[in-house]
Order: structure tokens, then C-alpha cells, then sequence
């Protein structure tokens, strides 16, 4: 419902005529590199999970962890938190680690997903390189705020045993996981490290935004670096799961936030358009290769049973 209304919202801000003389000028040759840049991405991406295993004692293959991301898109297009469930049982069969090492992998690899992009966006709000309402401005200052007091809490034992008490009280379900650990030495430096790997994901990923808008825009008139603030702010209200795989909300930011930059409406739906597609579409390959791998063993059984052996 939301995707439907969004999408409208967004239409209503376009001429429709306009869009069939963009799509008829369209050059494809920018999208020759995209399945390239979309491949990079997971593999970077799938890095960050497998740094973060290796920092909790867990050996992991990135082999693995790219299946496993590649089929989770696939459910993280109909709820981001279902894509996180599905990794995490996935990883639990995988490695055979505790509910609580693979939630906790999970989780913390999409708050640095979200602290890469506010970090960034932070600064560039707050001085107003383009128009924002304040009160956004200040919900992405307070985000920032909120991650680093997590991601320094999320090393505090004593803080997590009391979180533990307070979840089992409330419902049984939160008994299987194990809130009970260690604090362990270079914790801010593997933050640091992979937030620099984040950062340098979402760069790729607004990057792609950039071929496809080279593909519809013949003479280039607007600042690089704008631009991909322009993209961050778009992946960074994806985090707010309130469309379908971000399609409507993508668009509608697009053609609200992109002429303040020297993008028309007409053109940043149409390249807004075009990046809801390929997520989709990609998304719907990792749905397929989920399918095919559920029609023969379980390729991650055989590591199961190793790990219950040892």
C-alpha cells in the first residue's frame, strides 16, 4: 500500500509525456558495468560478516556468506527483517554458532551498514548543502548519536546481562539467546575498519546510481559529490522499512531532493526507476538461487556436523 502511494506521490511531481523522450534516449552501454558493480558490492558487503565472524571466534568462508546475502535480498525485498532472520538461521546452519553470535554478526553488520551512512550524511545536513526540513537533519544527528552509544555498549558485558534478564522476563523466546559474554580487546578497531568498508559500499553503490543517470543524462551539469550525498540520504530511508523493497520511497526522494542539484523530476524518477528494477531484479536471482539450492542437500550440512563434532 505504502509502495503504491509513494509511487503516486511521485508521479504527481512528473510529466508522463516526458518520460517516453527519456526512455527513447536512453544509452545502454553504462549498464554493460552494472552486473559487474552489483557483484563487487555483495562481495564487499559479504566481507564485513565475515571480518565480524572472524572477530567472535567463528571461521567462515566468504564463499558462504556470499550465498547466504545473495539468497537473503531475496526476502529482504518483501521486509529488511526478514532478509536478517533468514541470514541468521542460515548462519546457524552454516556454523552451528549460537543463536546470540549470529544475531549479534547480523545485527551489528546493518547498524555499521546505517552508521557508515550517517556518519557521512551527518556533517553534510547540518551545513545544508541541500534543503532538508530541520527536523530531518536533526532525527539523522540523533541516528548518529544513538549508533555510537551502541556501538559502545554492545561491548559491555554487564550491560548486556541485565538487556538479557529484562528479555526473558517478557517472553520465554529470548531464553535461547545468550546475552552472557566477554568483552573482547580491539572491538573499536574492527568498528572502525569495517565502517570504512561500509562507507566504501555505499560509494559503489552510488556509483551505479551515477552510470545509470550517465545513461539517461547526455551532458553532465551537476556536482559528482552532491550527487551521491543526494544517494546516500535515499539508502539511508531504506532503512525504514515502509515500501516493498524501497520502490516508491526511492522515487519519490529522488524527485523531491535531485532538481535541488540540477537534476529535473523527469529524469531523477527515471533513474530512481531504473535502481528500484535492478535491486528487484537481483533480488528475485537470489529468490531463484534459494529455490535451486532447497531442491538439492543442503550445502552447508556436512560444515554443521563438523562443528558439532569438534
Amino acid at each position: 500500500m505504502a509502495t503504491a502511494a509513494l509511487l503516486y506521490l511521485a508521479l504527481r511531481k512528473i510529466e508522463i509525456d516526458s518520460l517516453r523522450e527519456i526512455t527513447r534516449d536512453i544509452d545502454y552501454r553504462p549498464f554493460l558495468a552494472i552486473p559487474v558493480l552489483l557483484f563487487i558490492d555483495l562481495v564487499i558487503n559479504s566481507y564485513r560478516i565475515v571480518s565480524l565472524y572472524r572477530f567472535y571466534g567463528v571461521d567462515t568462508r566468504l564463499f558462504k556468506v556470499v550465498s547466504i546475502k545473495w539468497q537473503g535480498m531475496f526476502f529482504s525485498l518483501i521486509f529488511p527483517l526478514l532478509g536478517d532472520a533468514y541470514k541468521i538461521q542460515s548462519f546457524k546452519t552454516a556454523y552451528g554458532s549460537s543463536y546470540w553470535k549470529n544475531s549479534m554478526v547480523v545485527l551489528l553488520d546493518r547498524l555499521i551498514y546505517t552508521f557508515g551512512l550517517t556518519i557521512v550524511l551527518a556533517p553534510i545536513l547540518l551545513f545544508s548543502f541541500f534543503d532538508v526540513n530541520p527536523l530531518i537533519v536533526w532525527m539523522v544527528i540523533a541516528l548518529l548519536l544513538v549508533e555510537i552509544a551502541i556501538l559502545v555498549i554492545l561491548n559491555k558485558p554487564s550491560v548486556f546481562q541485565k538487556i538479557s534478564h529484562i528479555l526473558k522476563a517478557f517472553h520465554r523466546i529470548f531464553s535461547r539467546l545468550d546475552l552472557h559474554f566477554e568483552s573482547r580487546n580491539g572491538y573499536m578497531t574492527e568498528i572502525i575498519l569495517n565502517t570504512l568498508v561500509a562507507i566504501i559500499r555505499h560509494g559503489l553503490i552510488a556509483f551505479t546510481y551515477l552510470l545509470v543517470a550517465y545513461a539517461f543524462i547526455r551532458q553532465i551539469d551537476f556536482s559528482i559529490p552532491a550527487f551521491f550525498a543526494v544517494v546516500f540520504f535515499i539508502m539511508l530511508s531504506r532503512v525504514i522499512p515502509v515500501s516493498v523493497g524501497g520502490i516508491g520511497l526511492r522515487e519519490y526522494i529522488a524527485v523531491v531532493v535531485f532538481p535541488q542539484i540540477g537534476i529535473s523530476s523527469d529524469y531523477a524518477f527515471s533513474i530512481a526507476f531504473v535502481i528500484s528494477s535492478i535491486m528487484v531484479l537481483q533480488g528475485l536471482a537470489g529468490g531463484i538461487y534459494y529455490l535451486a539450492n532447497s531442491f538439492r542437500k543442503n550445502p552447508f550440512e556436512a560444515q554443521n556436523v563438523e562443528n558439532k563434532t569438534e
